[in-house]
């Protein structure tokens, strides 16, 4: 079996979560170097491999994107509150943070949308042997939903608060803007 198609099926068997750089150059016995001009090499109809952060996943082209708003409008479980649009944005500009910073942030408990945020992957709890308290981080399938690479290429206050505003509405408007 060739090395490209290998790559594909293990991409497809993890699906979301993808693999990470470390985990394909160790199974397909590539260096880092050889597995990104695999990745670039990859050819097909409906598919396209991404890098987010230090994952990639095997995903679905930039063209495709309409029909897939359409589909993932449709799917009312997606759809993320105010709340939770407002924690996801507070998580991703000041993590780590507990749910308390999240509550004294925003004035009012969080733990609905926090755990909204988690079963939908867009943020984990990680224990840390300096807190007492597990501490919130974005994932890489946040990074995936806003067609970022790493965290900082997200907007920052130096820029315009519309264009801030405008990237986090975003995903209100892919996902839907009520029920947590």
């Amino acid at each position: 079996m060739k090395p490209i198609n290998i790559l594909e099926a293990l991409l497809y068997a993890a699906g979301d979560e993808g693999l990470s750089q470390k985990q394909l150059t160790q199974i397909l016995e590539l260096t880092p170097e050889s597995l990104s001009q695999l990745v670039d090499s990859y050819e097909a109809r409906g598919l396209t491999i991404q890098q987010y952060g230090d994952t990639y996943v095997l995903t679905t082209p930039k063209e495709a994107a309409q029909y897939i708003e359409q589909l993932v409008e449709q799917e009312s479980q997606m759809k993320l509150s105010q709340a939770a649009m407002e924690a996801l944005s507070i998580i991703a500009y000041n993590q780590p943070l507990t749910r308390s910073d999240i509550e004294m942030i925003r004035g009012i408990n969080s733990d609905g949308a926090v755990k909204t945020l988690i079963a939908r992957g867009l943020v984990e709890a990680k224990s840390e042997p300096t807190s007492r308290s597990q501490q919130l981080y974005t994932t890489d399938l946040f990074l995936n939903v806003f067609g970022i690479k790493h965290l900082d290429e997200l907007p920052t206050t130096e820029e315009e608060d519309e264009e801030i505003e405008a990237f986090f509405s975003n995903l209100v408007n892919q996902k839907g803007d009520n029920n947590e």
